[in-house]
């Protein structure tokens, strides 16, 4: 598999993961990651990620966060020769429970940096997410991140 479309897939599995309720899952991407919000304090790896963003995903009956976590606009680039790539994307975030219709909840500009391993597959080494628009989160988080 090209470089590229391992990343592609990594990318994929950030929104797959997460939609799923597999949050677990999610924080592997990360386990070896720095995970950076805005102008808060970066989470390092994944278990910091799980305790301290994930622990906030509000879970419905169905095991869901009830969100759909779309990347658009996707721009990646690969340095074969160095081992490293980044990705620069917008991600938009649909939420639709029995109370709350479907709508918008968020947007945001996301810049991936991933590095090849040592048995060739690709990895994230940090995720950067900037410029975040909020809509109603109140049925997705317990609390907002800052």
């Amino acid at each position: 598999m090209r470089s590229q479309d391992q990343i592609q897939k990594l990318i994929n599995q950030y929104s797959f993961t997460l939609d799923s309720g597999d949050l677990k899952g999610f924080a592997a991407l990360f386990k070896e990651a720095s995970w950076h919000f805005d102008s808060s304090d970066p989470v390092h790896g994944s278990k910091d990620l799980y305790d301290q963003v994930l622990t906030r995903v509000i879970l419905y009956k169905d095991g869901t966060p009830r969100t759909r976590h779309m990347s658009t606009n996707l721009d990646i680039r690969v340095d074969e020769e160095a081992g490293k790539a980044e990705c620069q994307r917008y991600v938009v975030v649909v939420q639709q429970a029995d109370d709350f219709p479907l709508q918008v909840i968020y947007s945001g500009e996301y810049f991936d940096e991933f590095i090849r391993q040592q048995n060739g597959d690709w990895r994230y080494s940090k995720l950067t997410i900037r410029k975040p628009l909020f809509g109603d989160l109140s049925r997705h988080l317990l609390s907002r991140l800052s």
